[in-house]
Formats: structure tokens, sequence, C-alpha cells
């Protein structure tokens, strides 16, 4: 007779098998695969794995220095200071935060918030303003301009 302690134990390893089995379900159905629908296979050249947290420091760099490029055969990530041709490398975006921000001030109606975030400290400009620190936060901020959903 197993004990109450073997039981619980159980009940936790079937519970968590029956998790990751749900998960590799799920990832089975939703793997996202560019150019490609669900009725074709995927290109024998195509890489099996993609270097994910490489993309992200790429995007995530913004110093200018170094220029990042994923190469679609291997999944790679490179980083080099020279242009890289052809139709193995494409280059990564990266994040601008001036940009960002110039892009929100754009979606603003009001030309009087639009002239106190352009002058002056824009963190500090948006969090005394409930109604703008609320706009910033709806999703909308590259969107009609009109803030909500």
């Amino acid at each position: 007779m197993p004990t109450l302690m073997q039981k619980i134990r159980l009940a936790i390893r079937g519970w968590n098998r029956r998790r990751e089995e749900k998960d590799r379900e799920f990832l089975a159905k939703n793997t996202w695969s560019p150019g490609l629908s669900r009725a074709e296979p995927a290109k024998a050249g195509a890489p099996t794995k993609i270097d994910m947290e490489g993309l992200t420091v790429a995007c995530l760099d913004g110093s200018g220095q170094m220029a990042h490029y994923l190469d679609v055969e291997s999944g790679e990530v490179i980083d080099t200071r020279d242009a890289l041709v052809g139709d193995r490398y494409r280059h990564v975006p990266t994040q601008s935060e001036g940009a960002d921000r110039q892009a929100f001030i754009a979606t603003l109606e009001d030309s009087g918030d639009r002239a106190r975030l352009s002058s002056g400290d824009f963190r500090n400009a948006i969090a005394g303003d409930r109604k703008l620190e609320q706009f910033d936060f709806t999703g909308c901020v590259y969107g009609s301009g009109k803030g909500g959903t």
C-alpha cells in the first residue's frame, strides 16, 4: 500500500508529464515558419535552431558600433562592422529609444503636450501627467493617436 507522500509524488509526476505533453503538442501545432504554409514541408537547408539570445542582444543594441545579421542557413547571429550582402544574411533591426519617443509624440493630438515632451525631460513629463502616462501604456502608442483600444 503506497503512503500518502508516494501518492502525492505520483500525482505530481503525472501532472508534470501531462503538462509537458500538452506543451509539446501546442508547440507542434503553433511553430511559426516564415513563408511556409502548414502543408509545405520545411526546406532541407533551413536552420534547425535560431540563436534567440543573440537576436535579443542584437535588437537591444543601440550603440551603432556593430551591424547584426541573421545567417538564415545556420541560425547564428553575426556581429560585424561590414555590411553583409546576399540572400543568406538578414539585417537585424535595432531598438531606437529616440525614434520610439518621436513616434509617440507624433501620435499626440494636443500640441501643448507635444511641445512639452519634445523640449524637456521625457520621462518626468510622462510621469507627471496621468493622462499621458495611461496613453503611453494602452498599447496604442503608434496607432491612431486616440488612446485606448
